[in-house]
């Protein structure tokens, strides 16, 4: 089956378009036997020999002439049903093939979904974008924001509507994100709706699993880009004061740039055991995966957040904030503890509650890599996208042919 994911993102080398989301999942039907296909803008990079790659123009990729002209059997797009790449989605839609669209989401489409966390996403969102501007301008700029779009429907909702009305499958990241989607979509829509399923991210194995050579330390890991005021900063050092005061055999590392000076009070403070280690290869980075016990997610929002997957693949546990879908995702296989506020006091009681877990033998390294690798794998995901569009063709009463 010639299957054809495409992303409207101009491609790069150095851009972890085959280490991450589509492109890994190419690959990994590549090595499944099956014709898989990775298509994004054309750049002025030249991509390495070999790869299964479709370079197309933006105009190319909204001629259904062009999408014809690749023949696909199927067809899988990231367009986050953004009403900018509707005709891409409607060329694609136009073949007569499965298409489905992968929203890249926490579920919050619409702040009607979630008014709260849509207006502090947006206080935030102003945080990163605008840092010269602070304190009231900011908040009033953000309030702005989100009540034009939470007041007038037609602004916001109402295009991406008649936009996702054109495909007939979507998929999130997780089964809460799934469940808003579905919650979103019945605001306006008349039955029948399109079908939302859940397909995580997938994670690259090259490095991942937890064996028996491997040896776990009491040992909390968190990653982030911490110049980014999306992944928490405040509320990670907060955090870690507070567990750190009360664990006392415990350290927790910092991976990541950003926030090198601030990290370095911290290291004074709890010296040995508060560890700044700055940005590391993905090799290294599992290494200390596999040597941690529980992985720390503080960010305010998050689609998905691949890094906590990753730690799962190696025998991680995760602590997380219950607004943040992946949190309760990623802890549902005697896997982690959910803080239900977001708050330094929650989070490191959720820390404290996690270790008395590690402590009292409930939680299984060895366990929660096998049924997360089986979960979130990049095999597994590709797995997914074939029985997913293979039950979409049988729909079509079209006969799935190289599988």
């Amino acid at each position: 089956m010639r299957i054809i994911f495409a992303i409207p993102l101009v491609y790069s080398n150095s851009g972890s378009f085959w280490e991450r989301d589509l492109g890994l999942v190419v690959l990994a039907l590549q090595k499944m036997g099956h014709d898989a296909w990775f298509c994004a803008i054309r750049g002025d990079e030249i991509p390495p020999e070999g790869r299964p790659l479709i370079m197309a123009s933006r105009d190319e990729m909204s001629s259904p002439a062009w999408w014809k002209g690749q023949k696909p059997d199927a067809i899988v797009i990231n367009t986050w049903s953004a009403p900018r790449h509707d005709a891409i989605r409607r060329a694609a839609v136009s073949v007569g093939c499965p298409v489905i669209e992968k929203l890249d989401t926490d579920g919050v489409k619409s702040p009607r979904i979630y008014p709260w966390h849509s207006l502090r996403r947006s206080w935030v969102s102003y945080d990163l974008k605008h840092p010269l501007r602070s304190g009231l301008p900011r908040k009033a700029e953000s309030l702005a924001r989100f009540l034009v779009t939470y007041l007038f429907p037609p602004l916001l909702d109402q295009p991406m509507i008649r936009c996702m009305e054109r495909v007939p499958v979507y998929a999130a990241e997780t089964p809460l994100a799934s469940a808003r989607v579905r919650r979103f979509l019945r605001m306006y829509y008349a039955m029948p709706m399109p079908r939302v399923v859940t397909v995580p991210h997938p994670v690259n194995m090259g490095c991942m699993g937890f064996s028996r050579e491997d040896a776990k330390v009491n040992q909390v890991i968190v990653v982030g880009r911490w110049d980014d005021a999306v992944k928490g900063w405040k509320l990670l050092k907060e955090t870690a004061e507070r567990f750190l005061r009360v664990e006392l055999g415990w350290k927790v590392l910092v991976v990541g740039a950003g926030a090198e000076v601030e990290g370095a009070v911290m290291e004074r403070r709890f010296p040995g055991r508060f560890v700044m280690m700055g940005r590391l290869g993905h090799e290294e980075l599992n290494r200390h995966l596999r040597a941690s016990k529980v992985y720390l997610l503080t960010s305010h929002s998050e689609t998905f957040n691949i890094a906590g997957a990753e730690a799962l693949c190696c025998g991680c546990s995760v602590v997380g904030p219950a607004q943040i879908p992946s949190s309760a995702y990623f802890a549902s296989c005697e896997s982690g503890t959910v803080s239900y506020l977001r708050t330094p006091d929650h989070m490191a009681d959720a820390l404290g509650a996690e270790v008395a877990e590690w402590g009292g033998g409930a939680r299984d390294p060895r366990r929660i890599a096998e049924i997360w690798s089986s979960k979130v794998g990049s095999h597994a995901v590709a797995e997914k996208y074939l029985r997913i569009l293979k039950e979409m063709q049988e729909r079509f009463g079209k006969i799935l042919s190289g599988t």
